[in-house]
């Protein structure tokens, strides 16, 4: 399967938590070794909410659950480069009128 680009705009509230990985030893004297896990050791996060009309709530939930949690899609963040994402399952509720709000979370990840 060719890597996917998610290409859908969510609403503008999304907001980056992103994570430092390392690893430390502490020692008796109190004193701590802390390094960085890795080459790749800042990972983003970002909970995205959708509030769409329902072809293209359905459009989103296909696309997500097509990589289903654990193949990579490019996708560029807000202030990011386009980069390697996964996607949580979606969690959708109906707000009537033909309208959706889908949320899921986008982890950053390093390979296809």
């Amino acid at each position: 399967m060719a890597v996917e680009t998610f290409d859908w705009c969510p609403m503008v509230e999304s907001t980056s938590t992103p994570e430092y990985r390392t690893r430390s030893s502490k020692f008796g004297n109190g004193y701590e070794q802390v390094v960085g896990d890795g080459p790749n050791n800042r990972v983003d996060s970002w909970p995205l909410t959708f509030v769409v009309r329902e072809a293209v709530a359905l459009e989103i939930k296909a696309f997500l659950d097509r990589h289903a949690g654990h193949k990579s899609f490019l996708w560029t963040p807000p202030l990011g480069e386009l980069s390697f994402f996964r996607g949580t399952a979606p969690s959708i509720t109906p707000k009537g009128a033909g309208w959706f709000t889908l949320t899921t979370t986008f982890t950053q990840s390093f390979l296809p």
